[in-house]
């Protein structure tokens, strides 16, 4: 049985832990530290808050879920014990992961929100893991939906497409339906009936051997209302209109 410890309670510990615990991981097998919020997360999702180096002691896998300013002052007293460490930590790199907690076994991962229902992205780039963690990171990861190996110099564009993406769909969701309500129907229905047709379409795309263009063209037939409004999607830009906010996006990230 793998134990997993949390050190930080943001949004993002609290989206993987709760991924975790869908999977049926007992809420006993997880930890967390936190100066001022481990209690109360703990009673929250029945797992148990711990002092950081007794939570270190205990885990076989450590994730590093803090702001990412707060790295050295986290891990200065802390003794990791060359214990497998995961890190969430937007912009820290591996080489300085391995330099503040003295471990060879540390993965950077970029996971995005939906890992809460199993269904997240998570791109990761790693050291040498013994086998034995390799093992206990996949499953760790397998737990929250798909991961993909993606080079360090490319976590901002994945962050943008992924970690941003979702933000983006919940935009392109609300469109629809706010469409829909221009034309007469009801704002929950028009919701319902954009969000459902997003999830439809995505599980489609997901399970088919044809790419997204090519099952474009399988819904739209020549001279149809649908090709109507995908020519006007070219003739508005759609493309660039959504490579323009990405890159904006990356733009930003490397502020």
């Amino acid at each position: 049985m793998i134990k997993y410890g949390f050190i930080g309670t943001g949004n993002m510990a609290q989206a993987i832990i709760t991924g975790l615990l869908n999977k049926n991981v007992p809420a006993s097998d997880i930890g967390v530290t936190s100066p001022r919020s481990a209690d109360k997360l703990a009673e929250r999702f029945g797992i148990v808050a711990l002092p950081a180096q007794n939570l270190i002691d205990d885990s076989d896998i450590i994730i590093l879920a803090f702001l990412p300013n707060q790295l050295e002052n986290v891990t200065a007293q802390l003794d990791f014990k060359n214990k497998l460490v995961v890190s969430v930590l937007a912009g820290v790199t591996v080489a300085q992961l391995t330099s503040a907690t003295h471990t060879t076994q540390v993965v950077r991962t970029l996971p995005n929100v939906n890992v809460a229902i199993n269904l997240g992205v998570t791109a990761f780039s790693q050291t040498k893991l013994t086998a034995e963690n390799n093992h206990v990171f996949q499953t760790f990861s397998s737990y929250l939906g798909e991961r993909v190996a993606v080079d360090e110099s490319q976590f901002a564009v994945f962050s943008a497409i992924a970690g941003s993406g979702p933000a983006y769909v919940f935009k392109f969701i609300d469109a629809l339906a706010q469409a829909g309500v221009e034309n007469g129907l009801e704002p929950t229905l028009a919701t319902k009936i954009a969000t459902q047709t997003v999830l439809g379409s995505a599980k489609t795309l997901s399970l088919s051997k044809q790419t997204a263009q090519e099952l474009q063209d399988t819904v739209a037939s020549p001279g149809g209302s649908t090709r109507a409004g995908l020519d006007d999607f070219k003739a508005q830009n759609f493309d660039e209109t959504i490579l323009h906010a990405i890159n904006a996006t990356i733009s930003h990230k490397h502020l």
